[in-house]
Formats: C-alpha cells, sequence, structure tokens
C-alpha cells in the first residue's frame, strides 16, 4: 500500500494557526491550475501535456470525492517545516511540496498498477492503462522537475541540486519497490524489510526534507542530515501505512502476502512449530477472509503489539533526537516533533507509543 493510502495527518495540528503559514488546500490549487492549463495546452508537445493535465486532474478530484484531501497535510508538511527551521519562513518550500506531491502521483499509480496484476486484454482498456502510463512518467520525469526548475530559474546550482534529489528519490525508491514485490512474508528478514521501506518510501520523504533544506541555503554537510531524517520519517510512515491496512480490515498486504515489517516481526517472535502454524494460516490469507480476521487477531493481540512497539521505539527516538540535534527556530522544531508524535499516535490501538 502506498501513501496516498496512508493515514491523514494535519498540519493544523502540529502548528499553532499563527505560525501556520502555508496550506494544503493552498498547494492542491497550484496543481489544480496546472492541471487544468495542461489539459487545455495547444503548443508543441501539447499531447503529452493533455495526458498529464488529465492524470493530474483526474488524482485531484480522487482525493476530492474520497474527502481525502487532508491526507496530503504528511506529505506537505516535511519541507515546509525543514525550511522554517532554518529560516523562520517555511513558504519558499512550496516548489519541494509540490514536486513532493507529484512524485506521489506517480508512484501511486504505478504502485497500483503492480498490485492489480494482469493487464487488462481489452484493447480500448489497454490504450487508456498505456495513456495514463505515459502520463505519470510525464509527470515525474517533466512536470516534477519544471516546477523545480521554475523556482531555481537565477540559480542553476541551486536547481541542479533540486534535480539530483528528485532523480535520487527515483533510484533508491524503484530499488526498495523491486525489493517489495520479491520478499515474501515467509522468507524475508526484519533487515531486508527494513531496507525496502528505507527505498520505496523513505526517499521521497529523504527527498522532501533535502529539497526543503536545499531551498533554505543549507550546506552540504546539512542537506545530508536532514535527507536522513527524512529517510527514517518515510520508514514511519510505512509502519503507520502498515497498521492502517489492518486497522481498517481491508487487509490488502495479507490477502498479497506483503512482507511487512510487522508481520515479518511477529513470525520471528514465533517458536519453529508455532510459526509453521502462523505461515500455513498467512498462505490462507490469499484466499480466505477467515483466515485474514484470523491471522490480524494474532497479529494485535496486545503482548504482541508491546513488543513491536519496542522494536519501532528506536526509529522513533531517534527522529526526536535527530529534530532537537539540526535545531533552528523553535516554533518549527517543535512543528517536527509534533508531526513525528502524530504519525506515532494515529492508531492508539497499535499501542506504538506505549513505552514499558
Amino acid at each position: 500500500m502506498n501513501e496516498f493510502k496512508s493515514p491523514v495527518i494535519h498540519t493544523e495540528d502540529t502548528m499553532t494557526a499563527s505560525a501556520l503559514t502555508w496550506s494544503s488546500d493552498a498547494v492542491l490549487r497550484r496543481l489544480r491550475g496546472t492541471g487544468d492549463g495542461l489539459t487545455g495546452s495547444a503548443g508543441p508537445g501539447a499531447a503529452a501535456d493533455r495526458a498529464m493535465g488529465r492524470a493530474l486532474t483526474g488524482f485531484l478530484d480522487r482525493i476530492a470525492g474520497r474527502g481525502s484531501g487532508p491526507a496530503v497535510d504528511g506529505i506537505l508538511a516535511l519541507p515546509f517545516l525543514v525550511h522554517g527551521t532554518h529560516s523562520g519562513d517555511p513558504a519558499p518550500a512550496e516548489p519541494a511540496a509540490v514536486a513532493h506531491v507529484l512524485w506521489w502521483v506517480s508512484a501511486r499509480y504505478l504502485d497500483d498498477l503492480s498490485d492489480a496484476g494482469p493487464r487488462p486484454s481489452a484493447a480500448a482498456d489497454t490504450d487508456s492503462a498505456d495513456q495514463d502510463l505515459l502520463a505519470v512518467i510525464g509527470i515525474a520525469c517533466h512536470l516534477a522537475t519544471e516546477v523545480l526548475d521554475e523556482a531555481c530559474r537565477d540559480d542553476p546550482e541551486r536547481a541542479l541540486r533540486l534535480r539530483q534529489e528528485l532523480s535520487r528519490s527515483w533510484h533508491r525508491a524503484i530499488a526498495g519497490q523491486l525489493a517489495d514485490l520479491t520478499a515474501t512474508a515467509a522468507t524475508a528478514t526484519a533487515e531486508e524489510v527494513m531496507a525496502g521501506y528505507l527505498g520505496k518510501t523513505g526517499a521521497p520523504y529523504a527527498m522532501a526534507a533535502a529539497m526543503g533544506a536545499v531551498l533554505a541555503g543549507c550546506d552540504e554537510a546539512r542537506v545530508d542530515a536532514w535527507r536522513d531524517l527524512g529517510a527514517r520519517f518515510g520508514v514511519l510512515r510505512q509502519l503507520v501505512n502498515d497498521q492502517r491496512d489492518i486497522s481498517s480490515g481491508r487487509y490488502e498486504d495479507l490477502r498479497n502476502g506483503t512482507a511487512t515489517f510487522m508481520v515479518v516481526q511477529y513470525l520471528k517472535s514465533l517458536s519453529e512449530p508455532e510459526r509453521a502454524v502462523a505461515e500455513k494460516l498467512l498462505a490462507g490469507c490469499a484466499d480466505s477472509a477467515a483466515a485474514r480476521e484470523e491471522f490480524a487477531a494474532q497479529l494485535t493481540e496486545p503482548s504482541q503489539l508491546r513488543a513491536f512497539a519496542a522494536v519501532a521505539r528506536p526509529l522513533i527516538d531517534g527522529l526526536h533526537a535527530s529534530i532537537d540535534e539540526a535545531g533552528g527556530v523553535g516554533e518549527y522544531v517543535a512543528g517536527l516533533h509534533g508531526l513525528v508524535d502524530q504519525t506515532v499516535n494515529l492508531y492508539p490501538e497499535f499501542l506504538l507509543d506505549v513505552r514499558d
């Protein structure tokens, strides 16, 4: 499951109303204007522009239709807050936030495509799918770059640094997604799953944080530090995203046999006989709703949840420590702490914030 199926994080809750100088609505309006403009394109490359415009506006329509617009807040907040810690003004980080959303427009489509299985056989459906695929590639490779270049029109060196962050994100995320596609819950190690998480969800958050730092004028060492923090925050987001799949009762990961960190840690905790039984039940989750319910119940027993919280605690504490170490303008440092805390507590029934 990808980021736009993840929990809602409201920036309004991480910052005071007086300090909040950006909004998800403003970024979404900008993206809507971009999509509408592309849809009406008549210039060179108009066919590509119109396809990208349809894909972008369609994505925004789906967000609005599901009432999930606020889910974008958690994606937008990080670059704004990083910029604010250094400058006291988060607003100039908007290009990084926009590029981050565009990244997820493409990643979400590709993730859904990989989850859907075989391509449709009807010619008309295949043509439509091909057009959508080309459109999201254009959004990822062209449109996001245009946003970054426009933001640094008079500073080509900074524009290059931002483009490098975008390229690095795609490379590492592809590697992480490939690991996710090939791993199985029964055979993957916790270390392998975590490495995949650092790619498929850590990489785009690393990009967002690093871009915020670049736009704030940080030197390479500071950018590196923020990139590392962003990657670890992305891992936390993925852990909570895994929880959402269980909490919602959708059980997509169980049905697909996805090697989530939560499942792998659970299997690791069992004795050999217990694990053999659990793996058989997990295999049955592919076709049986009852098996999924039973496995989810075992996975969420309080003792298992407390054990999982203990494993996740170093990640959470490390994020808070890194935020304090980075320092900067107090209200935005507090906003970063709040962003981590809200992520941790989105599903309190999972006891992720419990300390023994």
